[in-house]
């Protein structure tokens, strides 16, 4: 992603407070706790980068009382993220549903987060390659449902102290690397028959009126465009009022304190954006909060990208 021209450091500060306050506290920053802020910011700076300084800054936003009082929450780890995802929800013209769409359980997780996973999807609680994804789409996920392409992993081999990692799907696998079940199980009667549901739910949303945002996130890969474009083009014939986002995460730090994202490519209402968070995933939710809301708003936003 191209870095953005540098700003003042007077005015680089001053954006770093005011985002903070109206992201998390909803509200403006009175003017004279944004002169102390931005005077102890540059303090800070004399033992500091920017980034590091801009972390320490949204993390004791965060912890404050106000801030936890109004995204009711005890701590900035798991919080909830409905307050913060309000606003974007509020603005668009018409009521929208979210459904995740793979490929990592992060899409899942902070849909939940954000108050808007409203029922489980097949590919929620999954690790499985967007080529996977789109196969399911294109057989009504006649292969994911197949029980003899479903293989126990061992509990020897699954990583230590990872919850999850209970089943493989062995053709996908093969195919396009690792389809991890993680939290139900296909190989015992209570984990088919929910993703039975799951499948269920999705195929009948697919086909429903409403309109429906499906949110994927995926590690970019040299592919990541191509399988995105067919994934498009067949939801474009095939689903009514659906709106595929897919969010792929680049490697490597962005070059300012806020996590960056860009339109990568639009067909239809389709809409691919390449997302470089702050800090790595970690179980179903990114270290940094602000990972989160910028995946929310970022995806939400996608429809309205030109």
């Amino acid at each position: 992603m191209p870095a953005p021209d540098p700003l003042p450091l007077q005015e680089a500060l001053e954006a770093i407070v005011r985002g903070a306050h109206t992201s998390i506290l909803d509200r403006e920053v009175d003017p004279t706790w944004l002169t102390a802020f931005v005077n102890e910011l540059r303090t800070r700076l004399r033992k500091k980068n920017l980034p590091e300084v801009t972390g320490d800054f949204m993390k004791i936003i965060l912890g404050s009382e106000e801030a936890r009082n109004r995204l009711g929450i005890a701590g900035a780890a798991g919080a909830p993220l409905q307050p913060v995802m309000a606003p974007a929800l509020n603005a668009r013209p018409a009521a929208l549903s979210v459904i995740g769409l793979g490929c990592l359980p992060v899409a899942a997780g902070a849909l939940r987060r954000g108050g808007l996973r409203r029922w489980a999807a097949p590919f929620d609680w999954m690790t499985i390659p967007a080529e996977a994804v789109r196969d399911c789409l294109v057989d009504d996920f006649a292969l994911l449902m197949a029980p003899h392409e479903h293989e126990e992993i061992p509990p020897e081999q699954r990583p230590p102290g990872a919850a999850g990692h209970l089943c493989r799907h062995l053709r996908f696998s093969q195919l396009y690397g690792p389809t991890i079940f993680h939290r139900h199980d296909p190989l015992t009667p209570e984990g088919y028959a929910a993703l039975e549901r799951a499948v269920l739910r999705l195929r009948e949303a697919l086909r429903a009126l409403h309109g429906k945002l499906l949110l994927q996130v995926v590690e970019e890969e040299d592919n990541t465009a191509e399988v995105f474009a067919e994934t498009a083009e067949f939801l474009e014939r095939s689903a009514r009022g659906a709106t595929l986002v897919t969010v792929a995460l680049v490697e490597g730090r962005p070059e300012g304190p806020f996590p960056e994202m860009e339109l990568a490519q639009a067909i239809g209402s389709h809409r691919l954006l390449r997302c470089r968070p702050l800090t790595p995933i970690q179980g179903i939710e990114f270290r940094d909060i602000l990972d989160d809301v910028v995946l929310l708003r970022g995806a939400l936003a996608a429809p309205q990208l030109r």
